[in-house]
């Protein structure tokens, strides 16, 4: 018979353990981490047929989070081919609150409709992109969850933080995404991406921190890139 934890947990307690486990077997997660990116598998995750271009431990954490904070409003820059979108909007379908807008220059084809998510197509730090948004949040009444994962050069995910960050609610996440390229330990040849725009962010910004916690699957594709607005 499994063992289940019955007794509290003190979640500061776990995540500290998280970064300890992390230090110490740093290598192994990394190897593993570049060996699963080179291959087909974050690249062919789907959700109902719908390709999602996320690692499943992100998802699963993600989920967590969502069911956390039932939030109003989800933004997430970069639809790609609109499975993230299907998923959080099928999540909030659960909770039976929330909707999606999502952003993307270029979207893929034949985009999954739902009636909790909205496409916007242009540039994410458009300003009537951003207005849009703002204005959306402003009404929302509830959490609201940012999530940014389209161009990973510095700059741009820099000009995101400085959009959107502001939007989101205490207690609440704003997640920047693919934080382990640029050698992250994948993509060495990347450049400056979103860990160095997330470094510069943090330290500009105390109301965030990087938290652990959905980082207890200890795969992730945003190491420290999962920030909790924390005032």
């Amino acid at each position: 018979m499994i063992a289940i934890q019955t007794t509290p947990v003190k979640l500061d307690d776990v995540r500290a353990q998280v970064r300890a486990t992390q230090a110490e077997h740093r290598d192994l997660i990394d190897a593993f981490t570049q060996v699963y990116y080179r291959g087909h598998t974050w690249s062919m995750t789907m959700w109902l047929g719908v390709p999602m271009l996320k690692h499943p431990c992100d998802v699963w954490a993600l989920q967590d989070i969502l069911y956390g904070l039932k939030p109003a409003l989800i933004v997430e820059t970069g639809t790609a081919y609109g499975g993230s979108a299907l998923f959080m909007a099928n999540v909030c379908d659960c909770l039976g609150t929330g909707s999606v807008i999502t952003i993307d220059l270029e979207p893929g084809p034949n985009l999954p409709a739902h009636p909790r998510i909205t496409y916007r197509v242009g540039n994410s730090v458009d300003p009537e992109i951003v207005g849009y948004v703002h204005e959306r949040a402003a009404r929302c009444g509830g959490p609201v969850v940012v999530i940014l994962d389209s161009a990973h050069n510095q700059a741009h995910v820099a000009n995101e933080l400085a959009a959107y960050a502001s939007i989101v609610t205490p207690s609440s996440f704003l997640i920047v995404e693919d934080t382990n390229v640029n050698g992250h330990p994948v993509m060495p040849e990347h450049g400056p991406g979103p860990a160095e725009a997330v470094a510069d962010f943090l330290a500009a910004h105390p109301e965030f921190q990087a938290d652990a916690l959905p980082e207890r699957y200890l795969v992730t594709m945003h190491p420290g890139g999962w920030l909790r607005r924390v005032a």
